[in-house]
């Protein structure tokens, strides 16, 4: 069996971080997808072997395991060794080649299955084994794993409640999801989903990026919006009409205004899940607008009485 040297397939440093270690994967893994290469099988076969790598290095147990086991007998990356000689038995040896067939398989590479998937035995450990504190029967839990991805949505679909269809990458295959996403839910809050429904070993955690427009913005609670008024409705003051999600309101600007001044509007602003009411914030943008003749005369008399 040949050894995996899954900091080489990622191309990090054995010291590397758990962030160095996500970087590289997902460099990788939107390099190789194979949504980008649907005839390539190389390309295929190198987003296997990479998703392998990084469930291995991303999980902090498996990652110790491996590095314990790797460093005792100082493998290189494509060394054939003899499980066996760890503890792990599978009943038909010949000529170096090693053959099975188990119902754990994690659709990952022998290699990955041997340590992680259940296949040592206690009764067959050796010198080598107890040598690496019991491999064979070390790596006998199959353990559920984390799968981790993120949605963008908008305020106003946060507000009302949405969903949305993705795709996760679970040991080299694409699963369709669908995520009901309730409304009040918070930026940046995760959504759990039981991947056994969907015939994962695995939990789902989406990860809810709400994003801001142009003229909207969320923060905690509370809702910033951006009123833009031309320089004359700023020195005068003016009535705006603001929409809000409890219907639309009048708000009085006050004259002599400037850019940056902000209007609090109480318990106008988002909703949450626990129906906590944030506050509807008014940030005043003086705007240029475009000017006709007439109106560019009248601001070149203003700019001569001020010189």
């Amino acid at each position: 069996m040949q050894y995996k040297d899954y900091y080489e397939v990622l191309g990090v440093d054995k010291k590397a971080s758990a962030d160095e270690i996500k970087k590289a994967y997902r460099k990788l893994a939107k390099k190789y997808h194979p949504d980008l290469h649907p005839d390539d099988e190389s390309a295929h076969k190198k987003f296997t072997e990479i998703n392998e790598a990084y469930e291995v290095l991303s999980d902090p147990d498996k990652r110790q395991k491996y590095d314990t086991f790797g460093s005792g007998a100082n493998f290189t990356g494509g060394q054939n060794f003899d499980p066996r000689d760890f503890g792990f038995d599978f009943g038909n040896f010949g000529n170096g080649s090693y053959t099975y067939t188990s119902s754990n398989d994690s659709g990952f590479s022998d290699f990955f299955d041997t340590l992680f998937g259940g296949f040592g035995s206690k009764s067959h450990s050796t010198s080598h084994s107890s040598r690496f504190g019991g491999f064979g029967n070390g790596f006998s839990k199959k353990e559920k794993s984390k799968l981790n991805t993120e949605v963008t949505i908008s305020i106003d679909e946060a507000m009302e409640g949405t969903s949305r269809k993705i795709s996760v990458n679970s040991q080299g295959r694409l699963t369709d999801i669908d995520v009901k996403i309730p409304k009040g839910l918070k930026n940046k809050n995760k959504i759990r989903i039981d991947g056994s429904k969907y015939g994962l070993a695995a939990d789902i955690y989406v990860k809810v990026n709400i994003k801001d427009d142009e003229y909207l913005a969320l923060d905690g609670i509370d809702l910033i919006k951006k009123i833009k008024l031309s320089p004359w409705d700023a020195y005068f003051g003016k009535k705006v009409k603001v929409d809000t999600k409890s219907g639309a309101l009048l708000v009085n600007i006050p004259e002599k205004i400037n850019t940056g001044k902000k209007i609090r509007l109480k318990d106008r602003g988002y909703v949450d899940r626990k129906n906590n009411k944030g506050d509807l914030i008014l940030e005043i943008q003086i705007d240029n607008p475009d000017l006709n003749e007439e109106q560019i005369e009248l601001y070149k008399k203003l700019k001569e009485i001020e010189g």
